[in-house]
């Protein structure tokens, strides 16, 4: 069974794509940025920002941050590497889950210093969609 969740983000129309989607015990979120307008500049606020709608998502399917197995996050500037760390580490410091961190060029608007997506697999067989 594929259960799907949408954040009404501004991109997901366009592109056609959900915020989260799961398919039995794994959940796939999207590449999630801040969507307070009011974060801009401030990379570990964008971070905590796009970790918690990622929590949401999550809840949304019935998955938890602790069933987070993976998150990639795309910064624009890799000085601000350590800043991001330390949303992640504050959300994930006991899950730990695999992680890797890029640099990109750009994101989708100028205001984005980070982007995060994470994966997820639901290990209670019992909450499996």
């Amino acid at each position: 069974m594929r259960v799907i969740h949408g954040s009404e983000g501004p991109f997901e129309e366009i592109y056609g794509y959900s915020r989260a989607v799961r398919v039995g015990q794994h959940v796939a979120v999207a590449g999630t940025c801040a969507r307070d307008d009011a974060l801009v500049g401030d990379a570990y606020a964008q971070a905590a920002d796009a970790l918690r709608t990622i929590e949401r998502a999550l809840a949304e399917v019935g998955a938890s941050l602790a069933d987070v197995v993976r998150t990639v996050a795309y910064v624009t500037d890799i000085r601000d590497m350590e800043k991001v760390a330390a949303a992640h580490r504050a959300v994930f410091e006991h899950v730990r889950p695999a992680a890797t961190l890029v640099e990109v060029s750009r994101l989708a608007h100028p205001r984005y210093l980070v982007e995060i997506q994470a994966d997820a697999i639901v290990t209670d067989a019992a909450d499996s969609a």
